[in-house]
C-alpha cells in the first residue's frame, strides 16, 4: 500500500509517510471490523482517527488530490 507515494515525494521524509500509511492501514482495517459488528459510536472514533492520520500525511507532504481521494473514500465508507 505505500505505492500511494508519489515519486516525487523523495525530498519529503517518506519514512514519516511511510509509517503514517501503516496507521492509516491499521485505522481502517479496525474501522471494517467494528462496523462489521455494527459498532457505530467505534467507527465513527475511527472516521475521526483515520481523518486526522489523513491530515497529518498532508501535512508531511502527501500532495492533496490523494488526500480528497482518501476523504472521498472515507466518506463514501461512511454512507454505507
Amino acid at each position: 500500500m505505500t505505492a500511494i507515494l508519489p515519486i516525487e515525494m523523495a525530498h519529503h521524509d517518506s519514512d514519516s509517510l511511510k509509517e503514517l500509511a501503516s496507521i492509516a492501514r491499521l485505522i481502517t482495517y479496525a474501522r471494517q471490523s467494528a462496523k462489521s459488528m455494527n459498532a457505530e459510536f467505534p467507527v465513527w472514533c475511527l472516521d475521526l482517527a483515520l481523518g486526522a492520520v489523513l491530515q497529518e500525511m498532508y501535512a508531511n507532504g502527501l500532495q492533496m488530490p490523494l488526500f480528497e481521494e482518501g476523504m472521498d473514500k472515507v466518506n463514501r465508507a461512511v454512507a454505507h
